[in-house]
């Protein structure tokens, strides 16, 4: 009975993301290569974002570090894409945000070093 309970309320409406929505997300993993080609572990951090509908895009606030360059980020959802329950994608030349039953997948390609996040979040 609970997994039945469990399972009607993860695929009930109100569970689904719609615009306005505001998600905490606490770092998994988080590891960037440089050009030596080493992995290096970066600490990891929490942040937020809320899905907007006027910019159609995942707009991050502050609080992580620089490495990541999600501070103030807005982030475009794919053009043509609209919410479908909780799985989307977000992208921009330099980053790809993946994100799906409250799993974010991070990365970017900069100059000096590459970046791949992984990150739990929820939504309030």
């Amino acid at each position: 009975m609970k997994k039945l309970l469990i399972t009607l309320i993860l695929i009930s409406p109100f569970s689904f993301a719609d615009w306005g929505d505001v998600y905490y997300c606490q770092e998994s993993s988080f590891v960037t290569i440089g050009h030596s080609g080493k992995p290096m572990e970066v600490e990891l951090g929490k942040f937020q974002f809320k899905l907007d509908e006027t910019k159609y895009a995942m707009v991050f606030g502050s609080g992580r570090t620089l490495a990541t360059g999600l501070i103030d980020e807005v982030v475009q959802l794919r053009e043509g894409y609209k919410l479908r329950g909780e799985y989307w994608f977000a992208e921009n030349k330099l980053l790809r945000i993946s994100f799906e039953q409250g799993k974010l997948l991070y990365t970017r390609n900069g100059f000096s070093a590459a970046f791949l996040m992984s990150a739990d979040c929820v939504k309030f």
